[in-house]
């Protein structure tokens, strides 16, 4: 899909999010140009201080399930 301006769309919603005084801490950026990349972009994630501080197992299936309860 080169060229469709997913990289625009992804810097116009983190524009908007900023100036709308949202409240993230946090933008996670993976890569998901296959399924191995997307895995390995997930388990990093696992990696991240505040995964660590909740002592989030390193698959993708805690990560995700974690990512799902953050509020």
């Amino acid at each position: 899909m080169e060229g469709v301006g997913k990289t625009q769309i992804c810097l116009k919603f983190i524009e908007e999010l900023m100036n709308n005084s949202y409240n993230f801490s946090k933008i996670l950026w993976i890569d998901a140009t296959n399924a191995e990349t997307l895995a390995n972009g997930i388990l990093i994630i696992a990696d991240e201080p505040n995964a660590k501080l909740h002592d989030v197992e390193k698959s993708v299936e805690a990560v995700l399930e974690w990512l799902a309860q953050i509020q």
